[in-house]
């Protein structure tokens, strides 16, 4: 029972904290947080500048919340590919290089 509403309790909670920030802001720090985290781990290069720029211009402009998120993104994505198992490192590793390039922070 306690997990029930401790469930709910976190159902309802997220459908609050979903109304207080901007999907789309929220998506953009998750992942530039994941590439970021990842770059050195993958082996692919960032650019120095464009990617000091893309931090003053983009992530700090993001509300609070979003920047945070940032933050744990880039965090967390460091701790999860140690746990991965090689294909899915991998895979992770293309995903996050291609995004890099989407974002124009490669050289």
């Amino acid at each position: 029972m306690r997990l029930l509403l401790g469930g709910l309790f976190m159902v309802a909670a997220s459908g609050a904290f979903a109304q207080d920030f901007n999907q789309k802001d929220f998506m953009l720090a998750n992942e530039a947080g994941q590439i970021i985290g990842s770059a050195d781990l993958c082996g692919y290069k960032l650019d120095d500048a464009k990617l000091t720029s893309f931090m003053q211009n983009k992530i700090a402009n993001l509300d609070e919340t979003a920047r945070m998120h940032f933050a744990n993104a880039r965090g967390a994505q460091v701790q999860l590919a140690k746990m991965m198992s090689d294909t899915e490192r991998k895979a992770q590793c293309a995903l996050q290089a291609k995004l890099a390039e989407k974002y124009g922070l490669t050289p």
